[in-house]
């Protein structure tokens, strides 16, 4: 699905015609300005299917914790669905940690790196000392916002991690990281913070009808490929 403008032209031509959008544009708020400028978009396709409701705690964890500062396609799916496919009893919480007594984080998770492997470990001690066994028990946890600062206190857990949690479970939202502040800034929009720049999101999302994630996603997706068809083009926010 694509967002195109409608373009309305009005009689007389008069160059004054262009002032009433410039005037309007003005009062625009940040998710307006944001709707706005997806539309102009010829190329923005929304995406309406999404990584995650596994089903599997053990593919879940294994997700959230590889995803941050790695190629997705290349570093985290393919691990994600040999998870899947080699340990398909590894759903709850408990199951995976009698497995890690028998084979190291770092040989389920097919990583070398010792402090994914760590954090891996830590988020699910978490989850079993909190009595979650399953997606739906997560689910429900993560709606929870007392919770939240018991995941935060893992080290290399931060917000967008959280976010990205509840995204897989199947909470719409948006996670924020450099793709999705670029996209605001070509939009000409300066979020204050992280929480301001989800804010701005998840309303537009609202405004267009579309699934918070799935918005969230086809930035993403748009970002990536603007990012690959112009290489070595710098935007002004830093993940």
């Amino acid at each position: 699905m694509r967002f195109r403008d409608h373009i309305k032209t009005t009689k007389g031509g008069s160059p004054f015609h262009s002032l009433a959008p410039l005037k309007a544009a003005m009062t625009l708020s940040d998710p307006e300005k944001l709707v706005r400028y997806v539309r102009s978009l010829p190329g923005f396709e929304v995406y309406e299917t999404i990584d995650g409701n596994y089903d599997h705690i053990g593919a879940t964890v294994a997700d959230a914790i590889l995803q941050a500062n790695n190629k997705y396609s290349t570093h985290v799916k393919p691990r994600v669905n040999r998870i899947l496919a080699q340990y398909p009893e590894a759903r709850s919480t408990s199951f995976v940690l009698r497995l890690l007594k028998v084979i190291p984080a770092t040989e389920l998770l097919d990583w070398r790196g010792e402090d994914r492997a760590e954090r891996f470990r830590q988020v699910l001690e978490l989850f079993a000392a909190e009595g979650i066994e399953v997606e739906t028990d997560l689910r429900a946890w993560l709606a929870k916002e007392e919770n939240l600062p018991k995941l935060r206190s893992i080290k290399g857990i931060g917000p967008k991690t959280i976010d990205y949690f509840k995204i897989l479970v199947g909470v719409s939202t948006s996670a924020i990281d450099r793709h999705l502040l670029n996209f605001l800034g070509l939009a000409g929009i300066a979020p204050c913070g992280y929480l301001d720049a989800q804010t701005i999101i998840n309303a537009a999302a609202d405004i267009l009808s579309i699934d918070r994630a799935y918005f969230d996603h086809s930035i993403w997706q748009f970002m990536s490929k603007r990012a690959a068809s112009q290489t070595g083009e710098c935007h002004g926010y830093v993940g």
